[in-house]
């Protein structure tokens, strides 16, 4: 189950440095899919073209576990992509991603001078990025009868879900939004209270 609540970047965030010659620019910016990515590191690769490299790490919302990648792009293995992944994993961010390019400087940094730049310059961007915290959840659809809707005025006051109706000829359709752990427990209760001639049909995800 999708969580109620996540934590993602509001607003992007750059830093750079330089280590031993090799120069670092990294930027921290809300991600939904991974064509988002894709596209922005393809933006990168035109713009930067000297560069020697284009790291990255993702984290995405899902409805188990959180859907995570991350790339080298050709660092010795395990050097940038996971250190990259770690920084954002240790401040529970979710729909975002962080990209950190490399100009290589004629200087080798060794796989720990990679770990801590890479991992260093997702702290720095992700520092200057804005974080927001979201809420989320799910808007489902009832059919209603003219007798029956009063129940749903009732529980969705009771479990503080905003709602809004449209009317039909022989009734109204409602459209309640609710947190993804209220769903089962808002259907349950209205199949009770209307002896199981309402039930819900699942919409779409909503983020506020």
């Amino acid at each position: 189950m999708l969580a109620d609540e996540f934590w993602t970047i509001a607003e992007p965030g750059t830093a750079q440095m330089r280590v031993l010659g090799s120069r670092f620019f990294a930027t921290a910016f809300a991600c939904t899919t991974e064509f988002v990515l894709q596209n922005f590191i393809e933006s990168l690769k035109k713009k930067h073209y000297d560069a020697s490299h284009h790291c990255w790490a993702m984290v995405l919302r899902a409805e188990a576990d959180a859907l995570e990648r991350s790339s080298d792009a050709g660092e010795p293995k395990g050097t940038a992509g996971l250190p990259i992944l770690h920084e954002m994993k240790s401040r529970e961010l979710l729909d975002c991603a962080v990209v950190v390019t490399r100009w290589f400087g004629g200087t080798k940094l060794g796989t720990g001078g990679l770990v801590r730049a890479y991992r260093g310059m997702s702290a720095l961007a992700l520092n200057a990025a804005q974080r927001i915290r979201r809420r989320t959840g799910i808007t489902v659809t009832i059919n209603s009868p003219f007798e029956l809707q009063s129940h749903i005025y009732h529980l969705a006051g009771k479990f503080g879900a905003p709602l809004e109706s449209e009317a039909i000829a022989d009734g109204a359709l409602f459209y309640v939004r609710l947190r993804h752990s209220q769903v089962d427990a808002f259907e349950a209760a209205l199949v009770e209270q209307t002896a199981g001639r309402l039930s819900i049909a699942v919409g779409d995800t909503w983020i506020s």
